[in-house]
């Protein structure tokens, strides 16, 4: 049969069969090819003019069951000789009374290699996939399913799911299914979650499992996803065991730590009270035999003058007032208030301690604090405490004279205050530990005044530090806070 004209067709139509992507082959009753599109030529190999007045069979076997509207997959064959999978659809139609066949041929090579990988992934995923219908029967698994459970895929396929699970698992199942059909609510679907997997043998095992939902064209499918957890779990009990053992032995050590701590307390309680007892002995003691011999005297002298007895309750009076200072410093260091921090002059501090401290006329003092000296945040009735104690170290530290400076230097939030001397200075082995409460280099002495200085600069929210060189003298420095617009 010759083909037709094309110029008489529709110029629609021929539109879509020259740019159409499948093959559009039209046959007679006597299964001749009438006519083939350009998408033919590329799919087959063959040319137009080739094809036209061949049988059909040329380009796809006799195997195929033609009829109207049927649809078939199977193998198409090339000019070269060559095959390639391809879905055919074919339908009936008549042109001017003449009874004619239009098959469509798709090629579904990628199709088919997308199925493959997808077909590889499944069989050598290291998870179990099962697929199941609305019902809960088994439509698919892989052959990992088989290794986890021990069921081959004859034995899986068209079974409930619930096989698969011990119970209270197995019996909840298919109301899990029912409840998500009925009201959309979704407990398991969408959803990963610990559950129990129970194998052939009867043996169960921790697993994840994971459920989606698959819509087909013509049904629903659920797949599942599961995971053997078995190790995990084993390594989660480890880590809770070694959690709890390593709580136990800090429990464990946290107490010998305390009742370490406890003894160490107790040591340094017992050390501290020697060297306080030590420092109190050496100070009351001299003062107490002074004492004890002018009264020894006073209750014994049977012919003693009113200057010789004077003299002696003189003397008992100072040594009494040395006692007291003793005492006063005692309780300085054990009662030291909390700091009041208001707004403080300096300078005007510094003067008022210079003069009530009593300065010998061979110490020269050389006082440069400005007029303008900012004013600081400090408590003042304990900072002019600690400015004493560090004149009277200057003082004693220039028992043959001397000259005091008093100057004070500025940064942007802090004021240094120094207390100069040029005194016999501290060697540099004392300088470490010249502010540790009950040290002295003095041979009277507790060692109890620069600490007391130090514990009220740090109350006051400042600093104190020394320098000094042995036989050069030594210079101590408070650095006390200014007062802001704020404060």
């Amino acid at each position: 049969m010759n083909a037709k004209d094309p110029s008489k067709e529709p110029t629609a139509i021929s539109a879509i069969l020259k740019t159409a992507i499948d093959a559009i082959v039209t046959v007679d009753e006597t299964g001749s090819i009438v006519s083939a599109n350009p998408a033919t030529e590329t799919r087959f190999g063959y040319s137009v003019s080739d094809l036209i007045g061949k049988s059909i069979n040329v380009l796809i076997p006799s195997s195929f069951q033609l009829g109207d509207n049927r649809k078939e997959t199977g193998m198409g064959h090339r000019k070269d000789g060559s095959t390639f999978p391809l879905h055919l659809a074919v339908s009936e139609f008549e042109v001017d009374g003449q009874h004619l066949s239009a098959y469509i041929v798709r090629d579904i090579s990628d199709r088919n290699e997308r199925q493959a990988r997808l077909e590889a992934i499944l069989n050598n995923a290291v998870d179990a996939i099962i697929t199941i219908d609305r019902r809960g029967a088994i439509d698919s698994a892989n052959p990992a399913t088989e290794s986890l459970f021990g069921y081959s895929q004859e034995e899986l396929v068209g079974q409930n799911v619930k096989m698969l699970m011990p119970n209270p698992y197995r019996e909840q199942h298919d109301g899990y299914l029912k409840n998500y059909h009925d009201t959309g609510t979704k407990k398991i679907i969408g959803i990963g979650r610990e559950v129990i997997g129970q194998r052939k043998d009867g043996s169960t095992f921790p697993m994840h499992l994971a459920v989606s939902e698959i819509q087909l064209a013509d049904r629903v499918l659920y797949t599942g996803i599961v995971r053997d957890i078995t190790d995990l779990k084993a390594a989660e009990r480890k880590l809770a065991e070694l959690n709890s053992d390593l709580e136990s032995r800090v429990k464990q050590r946290t107490e010998e730590l305390r009742k370490t701590q406890a003894d160490l307390v107790r040591s340094e309680k017992f050390a501290t009270l020697g060297k306080v007892s030590g420092g109190i002995a050496h100070e009351i003691r001299n003062p107490l035999n002074a004492v004890k011999t002018s009264a020894y005297y006073l209750l014994n002298a049977s012919n003693a003058s009113e200057e010789k007895i004077r003299e002696h309750l003189e003397r008992i009076d100072r040594q009494v007032s040395l006692i007291d200072n003793v005492v006063t410093a005692l309780s300085d260091v054990a009662k030291l208030p909390e700091a009041q921090l208001l707004k403080t002059d300096l300078k005007a501090i510094l003067k008022t301690v210079i003069g009530s401290t009593g300065l010998p006329s061979t110490i020269v003092v050389e006082n440069t604090l400005a007029d303008d000296l900012p004013l600081v945040l400090a408590d003042t009735n304990q900072i002019v405490i600690a400015f004493k104690n560090l004149v009277r170290n200057a003082r004693d530290a220039m028992s043959e004279g001397g000259t005091l400076k008093i100057h004070a230097t500025e940064s942007n939030a802090e004021v240094d205050l120094h207390v100069e001397d040029t005194g016999i200075g501290i060697a540099e082995e004392d300088l470490g530990q010249i502010l540790e409460p009950l040290y002295t280099t003095k041979a009277r002495g507790m060692g109890l005044g620069l600490s007391i200085t130090r514990a009220i600069v740090e109350k006051n929210g400042g600093r104190l530090r020394v320098e000094s060189e042995l036989g050069d003298g030594s210079c101590f420095t408070i650095t006390l806070r200014k007062v802001t617009a704020t404060d």
